[in-house]
């Protein structure tokens, strides 16, 4: 007898036309419930395309997602803030950023519901290598204290990838890596892997600025074409307001200056 006839089935679980259907173990999934794995709990992306295209209906809590996209692209915030918020609504912890190319407008954040203290930067020092780094993101993911990890490197070898694709597994937690377009000739040990481009389309005869995204590789099926994601609804309503309330604050602060400087002045006069 064989060794995979020799298993016994638990014969509670039926699939449709009464085969039986085997637990999955920790680790493993079926390709026909790519969409309804229940082994982590995945963070909605605000993005209603995108959530559809996603196995488990959002963004992996416990795995290294790889995002490849053009120089001076800039469109992380745009992606991820919508999914960032709302966590950092319901759960405490820090954002740790490694070596992002630029600090992002806290206003912004603030306005949408991050509060500037969360985040936690790792400038990157002249002459530290991706790896060290890599390292550094590796203990952020171990640390309780962290609620994600996104990180700009841009070389990265497949071992480095491996360590932080089984920490985020083991700690559930996510990370987000950052890299160029280069990136996709190797291959990654990473649960989810996109390519980001900026677009701009079209809607009721008014350009509008939105992101593409391609879906590069999955716990699922593949994805032959690009998803056409709007920021119209969303992306740039907390840097509007956050401007707003900043240019109200910076006048407020100008007219109580002068306001200051004329009494002196009067009372000097007097």
């Amino acid at each position: 007898m064989s060794a995979i006839s020799s298993i016994a089935l638990p014969p509670s679980r039926q699939e449709p036309g009464g085969r039986a259907a085997a637990a999955m173990p920790a680790g493993v999934w079926r390709g026909s419930d790519w969409h309804g794995r229940g082994d982590c709990k995945a963070w909605p992306s605000g993005h209603e395309a995108l959530d559809a295209e996603l196995p488990g209906g959002g963004w992996p809590g416990n795995a290294l997602v790889q995002v490849q996209q053009p120089p001076h692209t800039h469109a992380e915030w745009a992606l991820l803030l919508p999914a960032l918020a709302e966590q950092a609504r319901q759960r405490p912890g820090q954002l740790v950023l490694v070596a992002p190319p630029y600090l992002p407008f806290a206003p912004a954040l603030q306005a949408a519901g991050i509060e500037p203290r969360r985040l936690c930067c790792v400038q990157r020092p002249q002459g530290l290598s991706a790896p060290e780094l890599a390292w550094a993101c590796e203990q952020a993911l171990h640390c309780r204290d962290v609620l994600a990890v996104l990180a700009w490197l841009p070389d990265l070898p497949v071992a480095a990838l491996r360590r932080l694709q089984l920490a985020a597994a083991s700690e559930a937690r996510p990370i987000w890596l950052w890299q160029g377009l280069g990136a996709e000739q190797q291959s990654s040990p990473a649960a989810l892997r996109l390519r980001l481009l900026r677009a701009g389309h079209s809607a009721g005869g008014q350009g509008q600025q939105g992101l593409q995204l391609q879906i590069l590789k999955r716990r699922g099926p593949a994805l032959e074409k690009p998803l056409s994601l709007s920021l119209a609804h969303w992306a740039w309503a907390p840097v509007l307001q956050a401007q707003a309330a900043r240019r109200a604050g910076q006048s407020a602060e100008a007219a109580l200056l002068v306001q200051g400087r004329l009494a002196a002045a009067a009372s000097m006069a007097g």
